[in-house]
């Protein structure tokens, strides 16, 4: 208890998934949090379940498509809290069904998925950064993707997005980390959140024979992982891309057919 006491969190795209498990996480270990999401309702429902367990939070409606919402987003931090000490940047997402290979992909779909991926963390780390050097410092945890670290057949401006991620997450941790504000980034594998499933069972047996642990990844594996890196516990972590993927490319990929 307490990683994160007597600190101020904005958690982006907070209403479901690895956004709520993080939320009720860091607000369980000390964290004042700002619950953004598209769906203010189920936010509000998030703040209220870290609030009826005695933690402090408020929701805050965040269209990730639109800079004066981020804008208004890190504004309500400040007005509610006085301060910003931790920015998840967790929401992103792309639609499978147009976002496919690079000939046969919706070019029209290109711009929406750099946009809802990229440019709302770049857009968000901006608005959040002077707020943050004001507090005192902090750790920014940018949501890139496994798709980011290899090769596949889609989604490809998805993946593309997610790669320019972890290079952003660079650049700002080499800007910023001498004043205080430490940024990396997480890339998961599959997380059965409630987007993710239900899946086909060949996709959930492919995924099974390629992971090193015995079990599908939860919200709550990755929200760890963002606990950390946000917290001083990894106050020497900088820069880096922490893989949640069940060990999915640590191995030779021939390995499950040998």
């Amino acid at each position: 208890m307490g990683r994160l006491q007597d600190k101020v969190a904005i958690v982006t795209g907070a209403a479901a998934g690895i956004g709520r498990a993080s939320a009720v996480l860091m607000a369980r270990e000390g964290a004042r949090v700002v619950v953004a999401d598209l769906n203010v309702a189920a936010a509000r429902e998030v703040a209220g379940e870290i609030e009826g367990a005695g933690g402090q939070a408020v929701a805050v409606q965040l269209d990730a498509m639109d800079e004066q919402s981020i804008e208004g987003m890190v504004r309500h931090a400040h007005e509610a809290f006085g301060a910003l000490h931790v920015l998840y940047n967790n929401v992103g997402g792309t639609d499978v069904s147009r976002d496919n290979g690079v000939v046969e992909m919706d070019w029209s779909y290109w711009d929406t998925a750099i946009k809802w991926n990229l440019s709302s963390t770049v857009y968000a780390c901006r608005c959040a950064i002077p707020l943050m050097l004001a507090s005192g410092g902090g750790a920014i945890v940018n949501t890139s993707s496994m798709v980011a670290l290899m090769g596949d057949r889609r989604p490809t401006a998805y993946a593309a997005a997610k790669g320019g991620i972890l290079s952003f997450t660079r650049f700002v941790a080499t800007q910023y980390g001498r004043r205080g504000i430490r940024c990396n980034a997480i890339a998961p594998g599959l997380i059965l959140t409630p987007r993710a499933t239900p899946r086909p069972q060949a996709v959930l047996d492919a995924f099974a024979r390629h992971t090193l642990v015995p079990q599908h990844g939860l919200p709550e594996d990755v929200a760890y992982a963002a606990l950390f890196l946000a917290s001083d516990e990894a106050r020497f972590i900088n820069g880096q891309v922490l893989e949640v993927d069940g060990g999915m490319r640590a191995h030779n990929p021939t390995t499950p057919d040998l």
